[in-house]
Parts: structure tokens; sequence; C-alpha cells
């Protein structure tokens, strides 16, 4: 299209006129845009000889604009020539009341106490009682203690902080009441509504201060890099080990979101459930997840602060959800791989989901959202729904000074067990910075192996630029192979296993198990486009998934 098209384009534009009538507002409102698209496209064509002319006529023109509003200052405008404003129906409006008044009262709290005083389940409590819950599936004999005896007292010890814990989270406070009768009480468009008009407001209450922390720490670990060793700066740098831990902590208690909320209603749950309380009302909170579920929103599997999984509470979920869906057929697919390497945005691609991205460890623990499978599809894919699970990085820089590398290989474990299939992420193609993902999934296939699972898995090479070439293909597979049967060798003899090579411990084809994904973007973000060929290598990705 050349500059004469957009002089007719031009001519023939409403820009000097007014509506007569309101029906005639959305053809007027168009022609605008049509306008301001014309002469956009007319100054790119215009004097392109010329470098600069563009950009400083736009600025030109942006300054000399002094209107400057925002959506919510239109919103009246907008009601006064008749758009319909989504944020007038009802559902919304009573979901943000409800929501602004839930926020407001956590406002009234320091943000670093929040979770403390308004969700008490969730503290050092329920840390105590993780790890006593795990104790006892390793009991040992202690000294003269018997197993018996021991367990025995674990259990004990178990009681007891399930006891504290009741006593400091009950009678429920404001904020939980308000959550569990609105999400009991009201009709599902509502709910929705107000889940996100939560996650909005939340994610709003305390970005400046966690920034204003997260440099604090940098500053204090800078300087702790920089000291040189004697004697007396050794005591200086205890010293600031010891601020940056609990500025550590205090970073962890002011992060606070809505997924803190949902966990909190899942806890109050197990609390009740594991005294055998007399309490009946509790019993109908696993409805309260399946229903969720089934609109639609990831409900979290495995706690991340504790790593720890609420047995009675997502079985709980799961045997209301079987109640309402009947016994149907569930694909399980499941994603592993090192910390901010685009995992959750790999399955936000895939399949429209919204599991949180950003730089650092976003997602901890394992969350897990229910997609319903077309049902012209169900017959072809053999099965019904599909749960799709996103798990935190693994050799996550967060987890290193708080707990072992067994984590990772029990995540790992875990997320590989549960799934029919996962996808094993890795971010560029160099083998040794492969190693670590592929030890700790090649220790967790064998580990399925010897209690007769078989899962499937597929390697998706993120970050590796235009492959298109056969030879280079072949090559990142023939290294990615060699990578694999020499990590199967480390793992199998730590388990005490006789397995030479990877294709003995699972089915697996070189050839076609292996995807290699460019960029998502197209230079450096924010202002980078997205790759076209990323979003080609996703569709390619889920027709091999779903084969």
């Amino acid at each position: 299209m050349g500059t004469e098209d957009f002089h007719r384009i031009h001519q023939t534009c409403v820009h000097d006129s007014q509506p007569s009538k309101d029906s005639e507002l959305p053809f007027y409102f168009l022609q605008r845009l049509l306008t301001v698209d014309y002469r956009v496209r007319y100054l790119t064509c215009k004097e392109t000889s010329k470098p600069g002319v563009l950009t400083k006529t736009i600025r030109d023109l942006v300054e000399g604009s002094s209107t400057l509003v925002s959506l919510n200052a239109c919103l009246s405008t907008a009601r006064q020539h008749g758009f319909l404003v989504d944020e007038d129906a009802e559902a919304c409006v009573t979901a943000k009341e409800t929501a602004i008044k839930l926020v407001n009262l956590l406002k009234k709290q320091k943000l670093s106490e929040i979770k403390s005083q308004l969700l008490p389940l969730q503290g050092k409590l329920w840390y105590m009682w993780c790890e006593k819950d795990k104790e006892l599936t390793r009991l040992q004999e202690k000294g003269n203690k018997s197993i018996e005896h021991h367990w025995s007292q674990i259990e004990s010890e178990k009681s007891d902080i399930r006891r504290k814990q009741l006593g400091k989270a009950f009678p429920l406070n404001q904020l939980m009441k308000t959550v569990l009768g609105f999400l009991h009480s009201q009709p599902d468009n509502t709910k929705k509504f107000f889940l996100q008009w939560m996650k909005i407001f939340m994610d709003d209450i305390a970005p400046d201060h966690l920034d204003e922390l997260k440099r604090e720490y940098h500053q204090k670990w800078y300087r702790i890099v920089s000291i040189k060793k004697n004697i007396e700066s050794n005591n200086l740098k205890m010293q600031l080990v010891k601020k940056l831990n609990a500025l550590s902590d205090e970073i962890n208690d002011s992060s606070i979101g809505l997924e803190h909320i949902l966990r909190e209603v899942g806890q109050i749950y197990e609390a009740l459930e594991s005294t055998y309380s007399k309490e009946n009302w509790y019993v109908k909170l696993p409805e309260i997840a399946a229903n969720l579920m089934l609109l639609g929103y990831p409900i979290e599997l495995m706690d991340g602060d504790a790593s720890y999984i609420p047995l009675q509470w997502i079985g709980a979920v799961f045997d209301r959800l079987i109640e309402k869906l009947g016994d149907k057929r569930v694909f399980v697919l499941s994603v592993l791989g090192i910390q901010s390497t685009g995992k959750s945005t790999l399955l936000n691609a895939m399949f429209g989901l919204q599991f949180n991205v950003s730089a650092g460890r976003c997602t901890r623990g394992a969350f897990m959202q229910l997609i319903t499978v077309d049902e012209k599809l169900q017959q072809d894919l053999n099965f019904d729904y599909m749960l799709v699970v996103d798990t935190e990085g693994l050799r996550a820089i967060e987890m290193t000074h708080k707990q072992s590398l067994n984590h990772d290989n029990e995540l790992a474990t875990f997320v590989i067990g549960i799934g029919n299939m996962t996808l094993i992420n890795i971010f560029g193609e160099n083998p040794s910075e492969m190693q670590d993902i592929l030890q700790i999934a090649v220790q967790a296939f064998l580990r399925m192996k010897q209690v007769n699972l078989s899962p499937g898995c597929l390697f998706v090479h993120q970050n590796v630029g235009e492959i298109t070439a056969k030879e280079q293909n072949m090559e990142g597979q023939r290294r990615l192979q060699e990578k694999l049967d020499e990590m199967t060798v480390i793992a199998a003899q730590q388990e005490f296993c006789d397995i030479t090579c990877f294709s003995d411990v699972i089915r697996f084809d070189v050839n076609t198990h292996i995807h290699y994904f460019a960029h998502l973007w197209e230079g450096n973000p924010p202002m980078a486009p997205p790759n076209p060929t990323y979003s080609q290598n996703v569709q390619e990705l889920k027709s091999k998934i779903l084969q």
C-alpha cells in the first residue's frame, strides 16, 4: 500500500465531524482509530530517507497532547455514551467490594506479620508438624528406643502440635470467615471475579516494600563477598550473615499472595480432620476447592514453603471431583526443569493457562490445573480430562542454605511419579549445563522402574536458536543420548541396579522424544516482539503429547 492509498483513506475519514445520534458512536470510534493508524503509516512512508523524522514527529504529537486519562477515569464517559462496562455487572461489583474489604483488612497488619496473625496454620508449627510426619517414613532405632516406641512418640508430638495450631487458628478470624463464606455461598461467575480481584489487589500490597528488602539483601550479600579473610573480618562476616538470614526470613514472611489464603483453607481442613473434630462445616471445604478446579483455577498440590503434600486435603479434593465428574479418564502432564527456564511460560502458551511467571523462584511447590478435553477429541485421545502440574525450579538459589539437595530429588521423584508424561525442560544445549537436571531426572525415572511405573518423557531444549539443519539436530541428539547414558550408569550405581543405558529405564527414542525450541523473544525484553517460531514449536510439542 502506497502513500496515495493512505491519502485516499484519510480524505474519507470523519475526523472533524461528530456523531448525530448514539447509534453512530461505534462507527465514529472505529473511524478515529483508522485515522490514527493512517497517520502513523503515512509518517512511516514519508521521508524515509531522513533519519529521525518519524520519531521526532511522533514525539511532537505526543507532547502536544495534554490529555492523559486512565481507563478508570473513562468509566463515567463510557457509561454516558452507552458503552457496556464489564465492571458494572452485578457479579463483578459484589466480588470487587468483598475483595476490597478483605485487602483493607490485610493492610491493617504489618506486612511481615500478616501470615502469623491472619494465616496462623502456615507458620513454624506447620513446618514442625511436616518434619515430624516425614520422620515417620524414615524410622530408625534411637538408642534404646524401638521403632514402635519411636513411632508412638512422634505421633504424640504431632498431636500436640495440632492442638497448638487449633488454639491459634480457632475461632476463625474475620479474613478466613469471609473468604470461606463467600466461596461457599456465591455462584461460580462471582467466585471467578472474586479470585481475580483478590489476585490483582494482593499483588499490589507489597511490591515496593519487597523491592526495598531485596535491594538491602543484595547490598549485604555483596558486602559479604567483598570482605577479605582475616579474624576481624570473620566476625563482621558472621554478623552480616545473621542479618542476611533475618532479611531472607522477612522477605519470605512479607511475600503474600492469594495462594496463601487458599492454602489456609486446606490447612483448616487438615487440622480439623486429623483431630477428629466434631465440627461438621469443614467437610464442605474440599467441595469448594473441587469447584474451583472445575472453573479452571490452579490448586496447590504441594506446599512449596514446607515442601510437603497435604495428603488428607488433596485426597478429599479428588474424592469430590470424582463425585462430581464420575470415574473419568485423566491424563497427567507434569514439567520439570531448572529455575527460571520457562517451564510455566511453556505450559501457559501450550494450553492457555495462567501459572505465575517471572524471574526467580516464582512457582513454589507444585500447582495443578484441570483442563476439559473437547468431546470430539476424547475418543481419539482416550482420556476425558488433562491435569497439568507446574512445579518450582530445581537448584533454586533460595533453597541452598535452607534444605539439602535431597529436596530436588524428592520433588523430581514425586512429579515424575504422578505424571503419565513429564516434560524435561532444558535451557540451552550445552552438555555441562544439562548435567544437573539430567542427573536428577534419570534418578527419578530409575526409581519409577523399581516400583513398576513406566511414565513417558519428552525433552525440551529451549533457547537453542534457529536449528534447522538435520546434521545439527543429529549432533545435539547424540550428545544428549551420551549424557543420559552416562547419568544412568551413575544413578544405577547409587540405586544398586545393573543398568547401562537410559533406554533400559524407560522407552525412549532419541529421534522423536527431543524437541528444540527457539527463544521466546526476538531480541531483549521488554520491547522485543515474541518469536513466531516459538509458537510453532509449542504447537508441534502439543501435537506430540496428544498423539
